[in-house]
This record gives structure tokens, C-alpha cells and sequence, in this order.
């Protein structure tokens, strides 16, 4: 058997920092420098663990096949979830004065939710998973937990870390924090609306919910 190791294919360069930016604007939300800095480090370090070369590469999609947004990128996704779950904070935050959330968890959370796609999304990896899953799994590692693997690496804080990976299918299976719960809840909920208003492919929007109508979007853009 051939063994594998899940490292860098490519040193990481400023030009790559600065696609992560670019392509990602809503990471300047993060209140502390350091943390904002160590998440352009994460979604820097998982490119290039991976041949994709900046986000937009990556399919818009939830998993692998499925769920599958019509148009647009991975980017249209990682900036929606991030604007949901700040919405979500700041409604309950100025509603409850009582409530304690810790904004660069949070935020830092939101953006490094799916910062493990990269690496399960990879064309040579899923090509390798699919010809030989009995001696690596199928995928080795789903992206949450890639992403925890990464968050932890580049010196997140485990509770960033801890929404990577409880963000997605493990949550279910262990105790998630107040700001886990709110980027799950945001990243479903994202999922979910957009199946709901007719922007994921029809083949693939099943997988959503089975009671979800999907309404056909317009055909065309009225202005704003």
C-alpha cells in the first residue's frame, strides 16, 4: 500500500495571502489582528495542501456532488455564512443586553468553517479516494475535520478550531458552544434558503431536506 501525507504541495506565498483577502473580503470582520491574521494563514495553508489555487477555484458546493448552487463559487457561500451567523449575533446581542457572545470566536469561526474543502474537494485526492477507498477511506478526512487539523496548526484558538470541525455531520456527535451552534445554524440555514429560492441545481437539492419545495428563480435580474 502506498501511504500518503496530508502536507503542504506548495510554499505559501504573499500572492496567495492576498487572494484569500480578495476573494474573501468579509475576514476583516474579525475584531483581533492576530486571529484575523492566523485565518488568512488557514485558508492560505489548506490551498496549498490542496492544487487549488485560490477560493474561487474551489465548487460551490456543500459536499462533494451535493448540495450544488447553480452559479457562482465556493467564495459565494464562505462570505454568505459569514455575514448569516454576524446577523444572527448581533440581533440576539442587541435584543438579550444579557447575552455574552465573543465576537472573534465567532466571526473568526464563521470564516474557517469550511476551511477543510480544500483538501476534500482536491481533484487528485478524490480521484485516489474513488480507485482505492479500502486503503484510505473515501474521503480520508472529511473537510471539517481537515479543517480542525488546520485551524490547530496555523495557532487558531481551539475554540475556532472546535467550530471547524462541530460545524458540520460531527456536531451531532459531541457538546457545541454558543458560537458553534450559531455558524452551524447559519451554515445550514445558508443551505437551506438557498435550496428553498431555487439556487441549488435541482439534482442535487434533495439532500437538503425532504420536505423543501424549491421555487424556480427568475429568469432574469430585476435591478435593486
Amino acid at each position: 500500500m502506498k501511504y500518503h501525507y496530508a502536507q503542504l504541495r506548495r510554499p505559501i506565498t504573499d500572492q496567495t495571502r492576498n487572494s484569500v483577502l480578495e476573494d474573501f473580503p468579509e475576514i476583516s470582520f474579525i475584531p483581533d489582528q492576530d486571529i484575523r491574521k492566523k485565518a488568512i494563514e488557514a485558508w492560505s495553508y489548506s490551498l496549498c495542501c490542496s492544487d487549488f489555487q485560490r477560493i474561487t477555484e474551489i465548487p460551490p458546493e456543500g459536499n462533494p456532488g451535493a448540495p450544488v448552487l447553480r452559479h457562482g463559487t465556493q467564495a459565494d457561500h464562505l462570505r454568505g455564512v459569514v455575514r448569516y451567523a454576524r446577523a444572527i449575533g448581533q440581533e440576539f446581542e442587541t435584543a438579550y443586553p444579557q447575552v455574552a457572545l465573543d465576537w472573534n470566536i465567532l466571526i473568526a469561526g464563521a470564516v474557517c468553517h469550511d476551511v477543510g474543502k480544500p483538501f476534500e474537494f482536491d481533484p487528485a485526492n478524490r480521484q485516489r479516494w474513488k480507485d482505492a477507498p479500502g486503503d484510505s477511506g473515501f474521503p480520508t478526512f472529511r473537510h471539517s475535520v481537515f479543517g480542525m487539523h488546520v485551524c490547530v496548526t496555523v495557532g487558531l484558538p481551539d475554540e475556532v478550531a472546535h467550530i471547524a470541525v462541530g460545524h458540520s455531520f460531527e456536531g451531532k456527535y459531541m457538546g457545541v458552544s454558543a458560537e458553534c451552534t450559531i455558524v452551524r445554524q447559519a451554515d445550514h440555514g445558508w443551505w437551506h434558503v438557498a435550496g428553498a429560492l431555487g439556487l441549488i441545481t435541482p439534482e442535487s437539492v434533495g439532500i437538503i431536506a425532504d420536505n423543501l419545495r424549491a421555487r424556480e428563480p427568475r429568469t432574469s435580474v430585476r435591478a435593486l
